[in-house]
């Protein structure tokens, strides 16, 4: 059987079927045109991409609704899973499981050829295109994989795992939140700072190495290599409840602060839902997203990012979006197992055992590692006045602006007006104040006075 005359054949009648329906007005109540259609033959699915214009929503609508009930008279085949319709850009795409014999489910990393010639980057899979989907830390600083029990995220994570331990560039730090099962398996392959960490007190030393070496690159200025922090069932320390808080602190400070000094986090959960990260901003920062079969839409909202596309409903072993800035692909996950391992060196990490954690880490490293401000002499005097008087930014920006220092952009401002609380906080804890030389009057009051 030729797989792919078959597939284009089917997406062909599954294309003509819904230009019908849309042309005749069966499907919106009045005879919509599609401008445009591409059929898209995927390893696990089919889909179809539609451009009807102003009419897309009202396509859309018609096909999503009462979960996909239209849509699915339309499919040719006999799908696995349920059909899906979402807008992609603009178009309204459709997209169908194919039944198991018109799949390919098995990518081994082998069928992909030459790995990724370093640059902390690593083939994931193959697109709908039939072309290799290689990840970056460039692309996005930080990774989230998530997936169910079957869905292939262990697999995926190993997989990147054995890519970046062949770039001399890089160093591994590898915890393991189900005891070794996930990542054991690689306790012995290149590039690792220590063991592959997997009860608590290992994974907090493992965590607390990282925070000071990104400290110390910032502090030295040396960036070079990349440290690549692989943290599997994060959600089992990090989570509000029944996780680790110095865990969960040392872990944020790598995935808010860590770009800039080239240390990068690869985070992966059964279990993706907005407690398992302890911390919001842990999870906005993890720009870049692998999301391969979750249990429901919520968890599915959590890992894409979005309300669609619907990783709930993916068909499971491998079957994956990629969601990355300014990108989104469905593709099939490569597949690596012990044979892929034990194609690399074996060599002992640099430490055989984790340094002990330093309790003191998370809250030496500041907070600030970004930009630095500097305030002219008249801002500061504007920012100590407005702290005196108990304003806050919207008056200290429209007094610089009235005093001809500009306008300063909110994080300037914000940052401004935090120093100057702090150092009216230590003036007031000196017994000082400020008055108006005029009459004597404290600057608060006097403020207050002028503006009855």
């Amino acid at each position: 059987m030729d797989k792919g005359k078959v597939r284009k054949d089917l997406l062909g009648q599954f294309s003509d079927g819904i230009a019908r329906a849309a042309a005749s007005g069966a499907l919106t109540g009045k005879p919509v045109t599609l401008l445009h259609r591409e059929a898209i033959p995927g390893p696990r699915a089919g889909a179809i991409e539609l451009h009807a214009g102003l009419d897309s929503g009202k396509l859309l609508k018609a096909l999503s609704a009462d979960d996909c009930a239209a849509l699915r008279q339309f499919v040719p085949w006999h799908f696995q899973g349920d059909p899906l319709a979402f807008f992609a850009g603009r178009h309204v795409r459709l997209e169908a499981g194919w039944p198991e014999q018109l799949q390919d489910s098995m990518i081994r990393l082998a069928d992909l050829g030459e790995y990724p010639k370093n640059g902390g980057r690593w083939f994931a899979g193959r697109n709908e295109a039939g072309a290799k989907v290689t990840l970056s830390f460039e692309r996005a600083a930080h990774w989230l994989y998530a997936g169910e029990t079957g869905a292939g995220k262990s697999v995926a994570i190993r997989a990147a795992v054995v890519q970046l331990a062949r770039d001399p560039g890089v160093r591994l730090v590898l915890l393991d939140g189900k005891w070794g099962d996930g990542l054991g398996c690689l306790n012995k392959i290149p590039r690792l700072v220590g063991p592959v960490a997997t009860d608590l007190e290992s994974i907090r030393g493992a965590l607390s190495w990282a925070v000071s070496e990104m400290r110390r690159r910032y502090e030295t200025g040396d960036k070079r290599g990349r440290v690549v922090v692989v943290f599997d069932e994060f959600q089992e320390y990090l989570a509000d409840a029944g996780g680790d808080p110095l865990c969960r602190e040392l872990t944020r400070r790598l995935v808010v602060q860590g770009r800039a000094a080239s240390v990068h986090c690869i985070l992966s959960t059964q279990h993706p839902s907005l407690g398992a990260f302890g911390d919001d901003s842990t999870r906005r920062n993890l720009n870049g997203r692998l999301a391969l079969r979750v249990g429901d839409p919520d968890a599915s909202r959590v890992v894409v990012g979005a309300a669609t596309p619907r990783a709930d409903k993916l068909l499971g072993k491998g079957d994956s979006y990629v969601v990355a800035p300014g990108v989104v692909h469905r593709m099939q996950a490569v597949y690596t197992d012990q044979v892929d391992v034990a194609g690399l060196p074996v060599e002992d990490p640099y430490y055989l055992e984790w340094p002990q954690s330093d309790a003191e880490a998370a809250g030496t490293l500041p907070e600030d590692v970004g930009p630095k401000w500097s305030y002219t002499p008249q801002e500061d005097a504007v920012g100590l006045l407005v702290a005196f008087q108990e304003r806050g930014r919207p008056t200290l920006v429209k007094l610089l602006e009235a005093a001809g220092l500009g306008r300063p952009g909110s994080e300037r401002a914000e940052r401004l007006l935090s120093l100057s609380r702090e150092r009216r906080d230590c003036l007031q804890g000196m017994g000082l104040t400020l008055c108006n030389p005029r009459t004597g009057r404290e600057i608060a009051i006097y403020a207050s006075a002028e503006n009855n």
